[in-house]
């Protein structure tokens, strides 16, 4: 990797460009390496083999940089401009110089971060009609693609198979790091079992041809709007897969269940839904329904794979090293969600509420018919501080073992013990006040970012139960009183529209065992617990 990085090098200096490129930036992927220099940027292919691609030559990276151009072409004409030469200058390495190539670049025009639908769901700036838009773009696309007996053939159930195990083949060496044993391993053999269930509606969807040359990396990075122009370059999609036709020749909705399981990771499965319903409604394939699930994990564990490779790469700087760490411990716990059964699934339930408004028997009552491991904040205050549960620890508000700092510990305690429990592929439940908004965020923000299903639910309570509770109270870790609840009650936050979406707000007046099914409703709803 030597030449790499020498090339890396010489390319991060303005004068390497025929123009002005001041404000240049560099990134990596796995596989490549983006300069981004004034108006355009160019990507180099690293001399990798991965097993699923081969740019080891440079006659192989010229031959993949005109394939990149020829097939981006097809949803994003204007971008993609030519390849280019890299060639030796008079103080180093060049791009677009005279003399033999000793590399090469896809040439594009530059787009503006702040464009992508990623970046734009970010600031929670992506209206849904824009994502149906998109499904019916994507499903004129597939209408229009190539669609022949060689493109069905890797549409086959054993080219399917072949595809997701080898994401899990070629990835043993991330297990402990990116992905637990336990999640692998349930993995593996959930996507067995779902391997078997698509095999005939495979077979036969490659008998009719369904298969088509699609764009095989449809995710929210990759698509840009520009609202003030007029279609079809209001929305541009790049960078499709083209260094193999058995990755990019495809079921046509693996696309679509592409970018649903990005909203999912990013945390919005309502957007994902609707973007999937649209899509099966404007193609009229709707038996392509059966199949949303496995791509979804199939394109969660290829994302799962690949940040773990870059996460590796010593030429990738430290900070993006670790930020595709996570990523891909994210998205292995998405493609083990979408395979297992509701009731096995990790997910993640808070639950929260005031003093005495029953919402620990609530997270008991769930802990033992979900089967989630119940964590109470209650419980961790009283350990931090090296006391027994039951331990007396009575104070006023914001005294005692209940001073913010303490609290800071409790919930930061609690959120570092979801986190890990999580990557076991865990099923939890936390009971908590949850007050502050802010910690509602952090905890809500770690399972839907692994695309796990999450929900928040506040219980509520008329005041006389509540007292009467209180003061009935025997054995319990809470310290809570009257007067806790009042001074709790004066200092609790509203929730944001964000928090809202995962929010279920429930009675809790009613007997334990009816409160327990009304809320294990909420939890089917969400799939994370099996219907009856």
């Amino acid at each position: 990797m030597e030449e790499l990085r020498r090339l890396i090098e010489d390319l991060s200096s303005p004068a390497a460009y025929p123009h002005k490129a001041d404000d240049l930036e560099v990134h990596h992927t796995h596989i490549s390496v983006v300069f981004l220099a004034g108006e355009y940027a160019y990507k180099v292919k690293k001399p990798l083999d991965l097993g699923f691609l081969d740019f080891t030559s440079l006659d192989l990276r010229l031959h993949y940089c005109r394939e990149e151009i020829r097939l981006n072409r097809r949803l994003a004409a204007q971008v993609y401009l030519d390849v280019v030469p890299i060639t030796v200058g008079s103080s180093g390495l060049v791009l677009e110089g005279d003399g033999e190539p000793v590399e090469y670049a896809v040439k594009m025009r530059r787009l503006p971060e702040g464009a992508t639908l990623r970046e734009r769901l970010a600031r929670d700036g992506l209206d849904p009609s824009v994502l149906k838009d998109l499904a019916s773009r994507i499903a004129d696309f597939h209408r229009e693609a190539d669609s022949n007996e060689e493109i069905a053939r890797y549409g086959r159930w054993d080219v399917v198979a072949e595809n997701a195990r080898e994401n899990l083949s070629q990835s043993q060496d991330q297990v402990g790091r990116t992905v637990s044993e336990p999640v692998f391993e349930r993995l593996g053999a959930s996507l067995e079992t779902r391997l078997e269930q698509i095999r005939p509606l495979v077979e036969d969807r490659a008998e009719r041809k369904i298969p088509c040359d699609t764009h095989g990396d449809l995710h929210l990075d990759h698509v840009y709007l520009f609202p003030d122009r007029p279609p079809p370059d209001d929305l541009v999609v790049v960078d499709c897969i083209e260094f193999s036709e058995r990755f990019r020749f495809a079921d046509p909705v693996s696309d679509p269940a592409f970018l649903a399981m990005d909203l999912i990771h990013h945390g919005r499965p309502d957007l994902a839904q609707d973007f999937s319903d649209t899509y099966l409604q404007a193609s009229g394939d709707d038996e392509g329904r059966e199949l949303f699930p496995f791509y979804r994990s199939y394109r969660a564990a290829v994302r799962g794979k690949v940040e773990g490779i870059a996460s590796a790469e010593e030429e990738v700087p430290e900070e993006e090293r670790k930020s595709s760490e996570e990523a891909s411990r994210r998205h292995w716990l998405l493609a083990l969600s979408e395979l297992e059964e509701a009731g096995a699934r990790p997910g993640l339930v808070l639950v929260s509420g005031l003093p005495g408004t029953g919402k620990s028997t609530l997270a008991r009552g769930l802990a033992r018919t979900a089967k989630l491991h119940l964590l109470s904040s209650d419980r961790v205050r009283k350990g931090l501080a090296g006391l027994e549960p039951d331990a007396e620890a009575s104070a006023a508000f914001g005294e005692g073992i209940y001073t913010q700092e303490w609290t800071e510990r409790t919930y930061g305690s609690c959120l570092q013990e979801v986190r890990e429990r999580l990557f076991r592929g865990e099923r939890i439940v936390v009971d908590a006040t949850f007050r502050e908004e802010r910690w509602r965020r952090a905890f809500l923000d770690e399972g839907l970012r692994s695309g796990l299903p999450t929900l928040l639910i506040v219980c509520r309570t008329p005041e006389e139960v509540v007292r009467d509770r209180i003061a009935r109270r025997t054995d319990d870790p809470s310290d809570a009183d009257w007067r806790i609840h009042q001074e709790v009650a004066s200092r609790w936050e509203e929730s944001s529209p964000a928090t809202l979406r995962f929010t279920v707000e429930l009675r809790t007046d009613d007997t334990e065992e009816e409160v327990t099914q009304r809320a294990l409703t909420h939890l089917r709803e969400r799939g994370l617990a099996d219907r009856v």
